[in-house]
């Protein structure tokens, strides 16, 4: 009968190493596909977008995401709105300078400001905290590089929460006529920089 107990013990001993082992294969498993599919969302340009955005629609009547107005600083403090800047197609793009995603695609937007003579709205958001993110750094950075494009900030967090901004970078294509449509979460690359362009202009 003892004999019986300890084989007993012994298998159900056995059974939970195997069901443990089982266990963590699928859960390695299952985060080696999560990654990969994260990684490939990482450039890939995403139509759908937040679901706390404004609905609203254009002349046309296809139905569309109204863009949140807020309020920006520009790099000598003034505020601006970003409705100031309706009537022209807009890249509203939100960064920051420790962000190794944000750095790896600003040569894209440098090579857009060039080449677009403010016929394109670019609009790079830094999420400014004063901490992680100060003033000072964010001029070395633009020094450093020797990137021309303006630069705009916020230091509160009502627009990354207007625009569900929970990663960065994130890029957002607007209208002329005030309407998001469409969003690229992670690094964008000139591609889908100008497939984006394409949603926003005639």
């Amino acid at each position: 009968m003892d004999n019986e107990t300890e084989i007993k013990k012994d298998t159900n001993k056995k059974l939970k190493v195997i069901l443990g082992l089982l266990a963590f294969a699928t859960l390695f498993i299952g985060a080696f596909f999560a990654y990969n599919w994260l990684q490939s969302m990482d450039d890939a340009l995403l139509p759908d977008l937040p679901s706390n955005l404004v609905q609203g629609r254009q002349e046309t009547g296809s139905l569309q995401q109204q863009a949140p107005n807020f309020t920006m600083l520009d790099i000598d403090g003034n505020e601006i709105q970003l409705s100031d800047f309706f009537g022209t197609p807009i890249i509203l793009n939100f960064w920051a300078s420790w962000c190794p995603s944000c750095v790896r695609e600003m040569p894209y937007f440098e090579a857009l400001y060039r080449e677009t003579d403010d016929e394109i709205r670019i609009l790079k958001i830094n999420l400014l905290d004063g901490d992680s993110e100060t003033l000072d750094r964010v001029e070395r950075f633009m020094a450093d590089h020797g990137y021309t494009f303006p630069i705009y900030f916020v230091t509160t967090g009502e627009a990354a929460g207007a625009y569900g901004v929970r990663f960065i970078p994130i890029t957002f294509f607007i209208t002329a006529e005030g309407y998001v449509a469409a969003r690229a979460q992670g690094a964008i690359n000139e591609n889908i920089l100008q497939s984006g362009i394409d949603l926003i202009t005639p």
